[in-house]
């Protein structure tokens, strides 16, 4: 069996996969780093986690990034 890991950006967010980090995002709008490792001391700039609880799923995590717009 093969497994196959497939990622893509999207139009907020770059996908930064080479990093001692592990996976990290990259908001495109202020260009502030998103840290998605539970073990992390900080998820960055003006991101928060929450875990929220599921029956259908064994694990769902929700970050929210925060930018300002310029005015």
């Amino acid at each position: 069996e093969n497994q196959t890991c497939c990622s893509n950006n999207t139009p907020n967010f770059q996908l930064i996969t080479n990093h001692l980090e592990g996976l990290l995002f990259k908001s495109k709008r202020d260009r502030k780093i998103i840290v998605v490792d539970p073990k992390a001391q900080s998820y960055g700039d003006n991101t928060t986690r929450k875990e929220i609880k599921s029956d259908k799923y064994i694990q769902v995590i929700a970050y929210r990034h925060s930018t300002r717009r310029k005015t």
